[in-house]
């Protein structure tokens, strides 16, 4: 255990520039959320901005439109609870967005991981060591599949926290009137239930990440180009020859399933109607029926498979440059 550990923290040495990188712009987006929202809350409460809501006031048939309302005369008419949604569904936004942004540098990570040790020689070294080859392989999964999801939970519940924390004074004071809080946002909830999402993202794309891995072990050149390029064509040639996209559709199923999970379980989608004085704020479902299904046991048995090719191509190829 103590020689798989050293494995993985020598993985994650290896990107840890990028991390740094990715952790500032990460700080740095977070206070610079923080001085917009201030500034633009202040604004609003000004009247230098307006907010549209198109039923603001129940407008009847004869109405011509919209209104445009201060955060003042929204909470004076009652419709507080429009701007805690606003900001809840902000919420939802920013942790899909940290998410979508780790999820591409599993794929940057997984393509390179192999092929970058095979191009300067180093894959002698390691070989060299008194560790398996699955166990190589298995720790360059395991941090590019298991760590970089786990940093995108991380920030995505710290995202959460940090708005919390941060909600303009001027603002909440509007919301405290009609009984409304940001601390309404059901954190122990969405803590669990982000927790299930990852763990659903890691199953079900676990088959990608061996893909590329296996990409990363094989070719002596441009993996990025090779991992995307073979699935793409593959679609093609077969849309020429049969006329479907039936091998795009299979290709790619994980991922809409991913899309439509989440997109069935983004609470909210109906309006700020459910943002009720006093009731927790649900940010998202549960997934765990999700994980629990018949697509998780086949994603599991598809990268099983591909992972044993993996470490049977990573044995066979170690001359290759």
């Amino acid at each position: 255990m103590k020689t798989y550990l050293t494995l993985l923290v020598r993985e994650w040495r290896e990107w840890r520039t990028v991390m740094i990188i990715v952790g500032s712009l990460y700080l740095v987006g977070m206070v610079g959320w923080s001085v917009v929202l201030h500034k633009g809350s202040n604004a609003l409460i000004r009247g230098e901005i307006h907010t549209e809501w198109e039923d603001f006031r129940g407008f009847d048939d004869d109405d011509d439109g919209p209104e445009w309302l201060t955060p003042r005369q929204m909470a004076a008419a009652g419709r507080a609870h429009v701007l805690l949604f606003g900001w809840s569904h902000m919420l939802r936004v920013g942790a899909a967005f940290i998410n979508v942004v780790l999820l591409v540098l599993i794929l940057f990570y997984l393509v390179d991981a192999v092929y970058k040790e095979r191009s300067d020689g180093s894959t002698f070294f390691y070989r060299g060591l008194p560790v398996s080859d699955m166990s190589i392989i298995s720790s360059k999964l395991v941090a590019g599949m298991v760590g970089f999801l786990g940093i995108s939970f991380i920030l995505g519940v710290l995202w959460i926290y940090f708005a919390q924390i941060t909600f303009p004074g001027s603002i909440r004071d509007l919301l405290a009137g009609a009984d409304l809080s940001p601390y309404q946002v059901a954190s122990l909830d969405l803590i669990k239930d982000w927790l299930v999402f990852h763990c659903l993202q890691l199953v079900w794309l676990v088959p990608f990440g061996v893909y590329f891995l296996f990409v990363s072990t094989v070719t002596r050149s441009r993996p990025l180009l090779v991992g995307m390029g073979v699935p793409i064509l593959l679609g093609l040639f077969w849309r020429f020859l049969i006329g479907d996209d039936a091998v795009w559709e299979l290709l790619t199923t994980n991922f809409g399933a991913i899309g439509s999970a989440i997109q069935a379980e983004w609470l909210g989608a109906h309006g700020p109607e459910g943002v009720i004085a006093g009731e927790p704020i649900q940010l998202f479902g549960s997934f765990v029926g999700y994980l629990l299904s018949l697509r998780t046991v086949i994603s599991l048995l598809v990268a099983g498979g591909l992972f044993g090719i993996t470490v049977y191509a990573y044995r066979r190829n170690l001359p290759v440059s």
